[in-house]
């Protein structure tokens, strides 16, 4: 399943997103909190050389920095802007050895002697990832680890199920199937969360704050959008407001 993805509109909605990303972003904070917790049992080693594809504004790589004793990061997003903004994040010490790598990771040569690749919540936003785990398959020297996290199906749902629009999220199978060629899996646990909001406004506040309007530009009238209010109400309010559905994901998986 390939996806077609304008790169240039998701990074401009991103790049939109990097005064509200951090106070609009809970579930991917909270996920990187999981995917982090996944790594409790890796030895320092693992840490030495590391690749962070999808960096953003910097809330996975400051708790990794800050929890881990990695060496190099090599850090990597769509949008160059994110790299100020995150390494003003970083925890200033002298072992720590920082080399940005901006740019579509897709199309981008990866560095040597990588120990970890780590991502949050980003691989969704790559076009052909089974091509780019095969690439990771082929370039990742035997006992090296690959640790994402990443949102599934179930993602928006009330968004997507009442607008048609949506992103082709992947099921924990499938991107399990696509890894087990080249790595084994150590770890897949996967979660529910549900944010709640007084109305739509503040629910597509949240989306654009957030980045993922790179979806699709959905233009909305003011007839539209009180249609929409007010099938969202019937179909899926309740007593704590409306929901946003998010289906999460973390994988940790060694290079065989």
């Amino acid at each position: 399943m390939l996806l077609h993805l304008d790169k240039e509109k998701i990074a401009r909605c991103f790049r939109r997103s990097l005064p509200t990303y951090d106070e609009a972003a809970r579930v991917q904070k909270e996920l990187a909190v999981r995917l982090l917790q996944c790594l409790e049992a890796l030895p320092d080693a693992t840490f030495r050389r590391v690749l962070e594809i999808g960096c953003c504004t910097g809330v996975l790589t400051e708790m990794l920095c800050c929890d881990k004793p990695v060496e190099t990061l090599f850090l990597n997003d769509l949008v160059p802007e994110f790299e100020k903004v995150t390494l003003n994040k970083l925890p200033r010490r002298q072992s720590l050895h920082v080399t940005p790598l901006f740019g579509d990771i897709e199309t981008l040569a990866l560095p040597p002697d990588i120990n970890l690749v780590i991502s949050g919540a980003t691989f969704q936003w790559l076009a052909d990832l089974p091509a780019f785990f095969s690439r990771l398959g082929r370039e990742l020297t035997s006992g090296s680890y690959l640790a994402f996290s990443l949102f599934g199906p179930g993602t928006l749902q009330e968004f997507s199920q009442l607008t048609s629009v949506g992103l082709g999220y992947r099921s924990d199978k499938e991107v399990c199937l696509l890894l087990e060629e080249d790595f084994v899996m150590e770890e897949q646990v996967s979660f529910q969360d549900k944010l709640f909001f007084p109305s739509v406004r503040e629910i597509l506040y949240h989306i654009r704050a957030t980045g993922v309007g790179g979806v699709s530009e959905y233009r909305w009238s003011r007839e539209t959008l009180a249609s929409f209010e007010k099938r969202y109400r019937q179909e899926f309010g309740d007593k704590k407001g409306l929901p946003v559905s998010y289906s999460c994901s973390c994988f940790l998986a060694r290079r065989r």
